[in-house]
């Protein structure tokens, strides 16, 4: 998804996540002198560095392997 042609909304939805990221411990990727995660954030979105997916465009997920049967049975 390009967000620069998302919505306003949209934009503002994806830096919030990205915020988060930055508080959690993501390292930034811009060089700010802000220390705010939110505007670090901003700057990161504004810049194009943030990629977003929407649900229809996430691949996939890898099957889970099937466990052998016997590893699920009890042993008494």
């Amino acid at each position: 998804m390009d967000i620069n042609e998302a919505g306003l909304f949209m934009r503002i939805n994806i830096a919030a996540q990205r915020a988060r990221q930055i508080m959690q411990g993501a390292v930034p990727r811009i060089q700010s002198r802000s220390r705010k995660p939110a505007a670090i954030a901003i700057q990161e979105v504004d810049d194009g560095l943030v990629e977003a997916f929407l649900p229809a465009e996430l691949p996939d997920p890898p099957e889970e392997s099937l466990l052998d049967d016997t590893e699920d049975e009890d042993e008494f």
